[in-house]
């Protein structure tokens, strides 16, 4: 039996190399997803840190005029106190249109002409008529001259017992008749007169004039189109023009009813023009119309300007602020007024007060100068002009200098 090898006490040191890849290969497996990890958190933290963030924005406004006295405010269009489609009295087809949309007419002048030539053969009948009637007059009058001398000799020859009584009664009732007959053709005379003036009123018609001096607003027919003597609004029937006052325009403003107590005749008003955004008219209440309208539970108030302003036209869209008393002299002054924002959108810091301009998608500090407090909001005596965007309440901690951010969407 063969004897056993003498035991190396340095052989429990030795490293067994074949269990070392093995540990390797489960601390990568480990390692490389713990790695990956970690670096999209990096990227993750440094996309947050560099994303714009979402602000709401307000824009500096110019205060309204009068906007501290106002009372109330109601919407309405402009309208004008004289303005009427024209319209022929008679039937007709029309043959002349002397004027064009836009253009200025008198009181008086001509318009428009319909075809006269019905009305002129029917004044000719009438005169015509009124010459046959002279003529019956004048032959009664002469029958009658006549029957009064032999009524008159007929008279003296029965005093004289020349003739009996019998006849000078015949001849008394015949120059009654004649009489009678004088007076019928006096009165077919007037009635032959009256027709030619109601002949030549006829042809007077064919010729329409304006009623008023105005403005054509629409021309609503042209040559050829046969007109009855009538218009109704939106439905044309015979209308030529639409005739518009502009020197006597007005806003009619729909006020609810619960506001009309609010309101009074000769209140100084400001009416706001859509189409003349950046002024202001000075104006007063006129009258309120007498009667409420059930569905929108509103009444009409007419508010006239105190001077028309050039290039105002009917149908304009208008606001009216009602106010509480009148206007000082430098109201309607734009540079009277200092633009004004949001209280919140101030913030003090070490450079004074500032606000937070958003521009091109940026920030901008900007230093201001706080003049009083109006409500909710503060004018800025100094600072940014009205127009410009700025952050409505500006958190400090995510703001900087120069930081690229985003515009609430409806913010602005």
């Amino acid at each position: 039996m063969a004897e056993a090898p003498p035991h190396n006490p340095l052989s429990a040191l030795r490293i067994d190399r074949s269990a070392a890849p093995l540990k390797r290969r489960r601390r990568l497996r480990w390692l490389i997803p713990a790695a990956l990890l970690l670096a999209v958190l990096v990227l993750l933290g440094v996309s947050f840190s560099r994303r714009a963030p979402t602000v709401r924005v307000v824009e500096v406004r110019e205060p309204l005029p009068g906007e501290q006295q106002t009372e109330l405010s109601a919407a309405g269009y402009v309208d004008s106190r004289r303005r009427s489609v024209i319209a022929p009295q008679v039937a007709g087809r029309l043959v002349d249109v002397a004027v064009e949309e836009g253009e200025p007419v008198k009181e008086g002048q001509v318009i428009a002409r319909l075809d006269d030539r019905d009305a002129r053969v029917a004044l000719a009948r009438a005169e015509a008529e009124v010459r046959a009637a002279e003529a019956r007059l004048a032959a009664a009058r002469a029958q009658a001259a006549n029957a009064r001398r032999t009524t008159e000799r007929t008279r003296n020859l029965a005093k004289q017992g020349v003739i009996p009584r019998a006849e000078l009664l015949d001849v008394e009732t015949a120059g009654s008749a004649t009489s009678e007959e004088l007076n019928a053709a006096s009165a077919q005379l007037g009635v032959a007169r009256r027709a030619r003036e109601a002949a030549r009123l006829m042809l007077s018609h064919t010729v329409v004039r304006a009623p008023f001096t105005g403005t054509v607003a629409r021309k609503l027919a042209d040559e050829g189109a046969v007109l009855a003597p009538a218009a109704l609004e939106g439905t044309n029937l015979g209308g030529i023009i639409e005739l518009v006052d502009l020197d006597a325009l007005e806003v009619e403003a729909e006020v609810s009813e619960e506001q009309l107590s609010r309101i009074r005749a000769g209140q100084p008003a400001l009416i706001f023009l859509d189409a003349f955004a950046d002024q202001a008219f000075p104006a007063r209440v006129g009258t309120v119309r007498p009667a409420i309208d059930r569905s929108k539970a509103t009444a009409t108030v007419m508010v006239r300007f105190q001077e028309v302003p050039k290039g105002a036209l009917p149908d304009m869209g208008a606001k009216v602020s009602f106010l509480r008393s009148e206007l000082p002299p430098d109201a309607l002054d734009p540079k009277a007024t200092p633009p004004r924002v949001p209280a919140t959108a101030v913030v003090d810091g070490e450079g004074g007060p500032a606000v937070w301009v958003v521009k091109d998608g940026k920030l901008e500090r900007q230093p201001v100068r706080v003049g009083p407090r109006v409500g909710e909001e503060v004018a800025l005596e100094q600072g940014p002009p009205a127009g410009t965007q700025v952050v409505a309440a500006p958190d400090a901690r995510r703001l900087r200098e120069g930081r690229r951010v985003k515009v609430e969407a409806g913010s602005g």
